[in-house]
């Protein structure tokens, strides 16, 4: 199936400030979101049935319930419900305060702003055919910023956001957009028919000399955009041109680029999206600023912190290091009092010292023994004392190598670490549950004086066979009269954990606790499951 290279929404209503009425059907119909969506024919045809009911739309109900998975799959996409690993259907914190009757309008106007390719609902298995790769676009801002250029006579038709918005999958491609809308302008008739024809044909679409037919595949998607625009404020009707054109309102433009700065597009996509969905569904008074400053950094320091973050890139958390840690590494390159001032800065949080690189590294690592080295580091963020590859204490059964990590927590218990960096998904087979049972939790028994009493499995992404967790317990109790417990959790899982101590101040001293309450043999891909386990509201 070839793959989008054109903007798509999911549209079976156009005017947003009807997404509170899908809603408060949709949570009519699930009982309060309480009857499993996934698989579930009937509950979607109740769910069409109750929008034809409220005329939200033609009173003409399929017999396989599309049109209320439909009508899911747009609010999907504007992060207003999730599916969880269980298949029900879940509301985020924005949908939640729409439902209270809380700012509805200003809320719908954030997910609208906020929509970007790809989200959770474009990467899911639902969502066919897939975006091709390199998108990193928030299509609504993107366009908004094209329609209020003064390059462009603050206007841009129909025809020109099919081709040349449309067609943008980066959010730094505002620029050569704005260039190429020039030249096309300036073209004459034919030359005009071969820029088009040249676009259809780059983007994967049939070229012709005459491509209004072209045109007529995606000027619904258009209207939809434009209709969009219009519902922020942002933008406005173009009667004269067609398509859309900028306000004059200098008070009210500067809101929106307070704005733009607020919500960049969210990397957390790459990693985690069902955490990504909650994240983008925080709803408007829920948003708090982490590092101090709204505004955006001086330029005399912007090119500092950029360094400081690569010089930092291998450290999960750069903010838990110590001052005197921190010093270390940045005066590698910088004279010593800006390292102290820079330092001194991090640690009041007056700039975001992580940067994406580790997190993206640590996902997509081909070497395995680094995995496993920033798997270490993620863990010794936890508060856990780690110790990479340690002799055992007793010659192995079936094993030709030591454990990867072993864990201390509080210096009560040991913690038995595999790292798994598969490409794909981590199958806990039959031999490697004999491997942990039999001969790392045997082999480990009463180092430094303690026993195993966790162990877990960290993957690089999916992992299946979670029943054999229970399993290992069984033999360890049989073999080696241990009581033990496991887990397996994704390396973005437990990044976010992370993640979400450090911008949480949450003490050193008490993560390890937190950590080990995820012990309960069951596997976490997502940080979302982490959070339930935990009790943490996200």
């Amino acid at each position: 199936m070839a793959e989008r290279n054109f903007w798509f929404v999911t549209r079976p209503l156009r005017d947003p400030q009807y997404h509170v009425d899908g809603l408060r059907v949709l949570q009519r119909a699930t009982n309060d979101f309480s009857l499993k969506w996934r698989g579930n024919r009937s509950l979607h045809r109740k769910y069409e049935q109750l929008l034809a009911d409220a005329g939200m739309k033609q009173n003409n109900v399929s017999r396989d319930g599309s049109g209320g998975r439909t009508w899911a799959a747009m609010l999907k996409t504007y992060s207003y419900v999730y599916e969880d690993i269980n298949g029900y259907l879940k509301p985020t914190k924005v949908a939640n305060a729409i439902l209270d009757g809380h700012k509805i309008p200003e809320n719908i106007r954030k997910q609208v702003l906020t929509l970007q390719i790809p989200n959770g609902y474009f990467v899911s298995s639902a969502f066919r055919p897939k975006y091709s790769s390199g998108y990193r676009i928030q299509p609504v801002m993107f366009l908004i910023r094209l329609a209020n250029s003064q390059l462009l006579d603050k206007y841009i038709t129909k025809d020109e956001i099919i081709l040349f918005a449309m067609t943008a999958k980066r959010n730094d491609e505002l620029n050569d957009k704005i260039d190429q809308i020039i030249k096309y302008r300036k073209a004459n008739d034919d030359e005009k028919a071969k820029i088009e024809a040249q676009v259809f044909n780059v983007n994967g679409d049939i070229s012709r000399v005459d491509s209004r037919k072209d045109f007529s595949k995606y000027t619904d998607v258009a209207t939809t955009f434009t209709i969009l625009c219009r519902f922020t404020g942002y933008t406005l009707a173009d009667s004269e041109h067609g398509g859309l054109k900028g306000i004059n309102n200098s008070k009210l433009w500067k809101k929106f680029e307070d704005f733009c700065d607020r919500y960049p597009f969210n990397r957390r996509i790459d990693t985690d999206p069902m955490f990504y969905t909650l994240s983008a569904g925080l709803d408007v008074d829920t948003y708090k600023t982490q590092y101090g400053v709204n505004a955006k950094p001086a330029s005399r320091n912007h090119k500092r912190n950029i360094k400081a973050q690569q010089l930092l890139k291998d450290y999960p958390q750069p903010e838990d290091l110590t001052i005197q840690e921190l010093y270390s590494i940045l005066s590698k390159e910088f004279i010593s009092s800006e390292a102290q001032k820079i330092a001194e800065d991090i640690k009041a949080r007056k700039f975001k010292a992580a940067s994406d690189s580790f997190i993206d590294s640590f996902l997509n690592e081909n070497d395995n023994l680094e995995f496993e080295r920033k798997t270490a580091r993620v863990l010794r963020g936890m508060g856990l004392v780690t110790e990479m590859h340690p002799d055992p204490t007793t010659a192995f059964n079936n094993a030709n190598e030591n454990i990867d990590i072993l864990a201390e927590a509080n210096g009560d218990s040991l913690i038995l670490v595999d790292a798994k960096n598969y490409s794909k998904n981590f199958n806990l087979s039959a031999a490697l549950r004999n491997v942990m049972a039999n001969s790392y939790i045997e082999g480990y028994k009463g180092y430094n004086g303690l026993n195993p009493k966790y162990y877990c499995y960290v993957t690089a992404n999916t992992s299946s066979n979670v029943k054999n967790l229970q399993k290992i317990n069984e033999l360890a109790l049989k073999n080696s009269g241990l009581d033990v417990h496991g887990m397996m959790i994704s390396a973005s899982a437990l990044y976010w954990l992370l993640n979400y101590c450090s911008e949480n101040n949450i003490p050193e001293e008490k993560r390890p606790s937190m950590f080990t309450k995820l012990f309960q043999d069951k596997a976490y891909e997502s940080f979302v499951q982490v959070a339930d386990t935990l009790k943490i509201n996200l």
